[in-house]
């Protein structure tokens, strides 16, 4: 069951948009022989506090960084050199501020918008700014119904599908791997639009096998102790764990798993995020997987960024931190092209354009939107920790090791 959102706030906030849609686009673009703005603002709407507050707090470090770096080379070129301003709006990691901070980024002016770590907090926040034809690039809200919408200014790096298949060919090369010959699985889902979507993509691919779901629990957005879950997800002695939840769920189950409900399971799966998860954990990781979003090769733009984000926010960039990046990177792509701030012309130039490494991609595949906002390409790698060592094991084009059971 999908996570309710309350319809009224998201309609006030729509209706304050329209009030605001004209002031903010009045003074906003550059058509007709106006001047070039000196400043072009951007925001940042995501969740700087609250329990996502990890993942968005390194988001949102990324796509500062990438701002950095697009002043520090000139600015945006096709308005005059245009410096990229940063606001940053707090969604609390509540679904229910979606609504009232996107209506706070529109009354600031902001040209485009990008974060989002909650499904239904970016769908409550783009049926605001939509009404403001303002547009939004969701960095974490991954839910298939964010752009299934039919909004022409929402755009996705990745969606619940890409997960999916994602999960589903690791699952099955650990499987293979592993010589596991009775694929049983306890799963567990965030009971919310994104874990929903994820259990359904999923569901779909496993429709003939081979996994055989013993056990599955779904639990709501709000649980904070997840004992009750983890125990019913080992209950019956699944050969492979896997927890469709957000990260910080991933690093809980994982505690427990080694510390209070020892369990013989060959894999465990989660989207927790493979730094945070060794750095709390300790040894207590080893054997976990982790999807790998980030970049498995070098390159000029990815050491450049590597080396700014470290003096900047003094630690290393993280998965979430390259997608903030990335995000920020495409806005500033579309700002070129449309030598616009004008919503509609930014939302057209992202359709049109792609990321490749002369624009600053840090990710070996080009990477651009299809027509409904929704990513052509979503890179994918999988790591384990392996005795404390983070190592790549799929695709065979990167494998590093070979796969290592859960409870070695």
């Amino acid at each position: 069951m999908a996570m309710k959102k309350r319809q009224p706030a998201v309609l006030l906030g729509g209706a304050c948009v329209l009030a605001l849609a004209a002031c903010a686009s009045s003074g906003g673009g550059n058509s007709g022989g106006s001047a070039a703005p000196k400043t072009i603002t951007i925001c940042n709407v995501t969740e700087l506090s609250g329990v996502q507050q990890p993942l968005a707090k390194t988001e949102s470090a990324g796509g500062v960084v990438a701002a950095d770096i697009i002043n520090a080379a000139g600015g945006i070129k096709s308005l005059g050199g245009a410096k990229l301003v940063v606001k940053k709006f707090d969604t609390q990691s509540n679904p229910d501020m979606g609504a009232p901070e996107a209506t706070k980024a529109v009354s600031a002016g902001c040209k485009a918008i990008w974060g989002g770590e909650i499904t239904d907090t970016v769908l409550a926040a783009t049926a605001v700014t939509h009404r403001a034809h303002i547009p939004w690039v969701d960095v974490g809200g991954i839910g298939d119904q964010v752009h299934r919408r039919g909004f022409n200014d929402v755009f996705q790096l990745t969606t619940t599908t890409g997960i999916a298949n994602s999960y589903y060919s690791m699952l099955k090369y650990a499987d293979s791997s592993l010589g596991i010959t009775d694929p049983t699985v306890g799963l567990s889902v965030s009971d919310t639009s994104y874990g929903q979507g994820f259990y359904a993509a999923w569901s779909i691919l496993n429709k003939n096998g081979p996994f055989n779901v013993v056990s599955n629990v779904s639990y709501p957005l709000s649980t904070s102790d997840l004992s009750s879950i983890a125990s019913r997800m080992a209950s019956k002695t699944p050969a492979i764990l896997f927890n469709m939840g957000y990260p910080a769920d991933g690093i809980a189950l994982g505690r427990l798993f080694k510390q209070t409900f020892h369990t013989n399971a060959k894999a465990f799966f989660s989207t927790a995020q493979s730094q945070v998860a060794m750095s709390q954990l300790g040894s207590l990781a080893n054997g976990q997987m982790f999807s790998a979003s980030s970049p498995p090769t070098s390159s000029p733009q990815l050491d450049k960024f590597n080396q700014v984000y470290q003096s900047k926010i003094g630690s290393a960039p993280s998965i979430e931190a390259w997608q903030g990046y990335t995000a920020v990177m495409f806005i500033a792509a579309a700002l070129q092209k449309a030598a616009s701030t004008d919503g509609p012309a930014i939302a057209s130039a992202l359709h049109g354009v792609s990321l490749t490494a002369a624009n600053g991609n840090v990710f070996p595949d080009t990477l651009s939107f299809a027509s409904d906002g929704s990513p052509t390409h979503q890179p994918y790698y999988w790591q384990q920790d392996q005795n404390g060592k983070l190592v790549y094991v799929y695709p065979p084009s990167l494998k590093q090791a070979s796969v290592m059971p859960y409870g070695s």
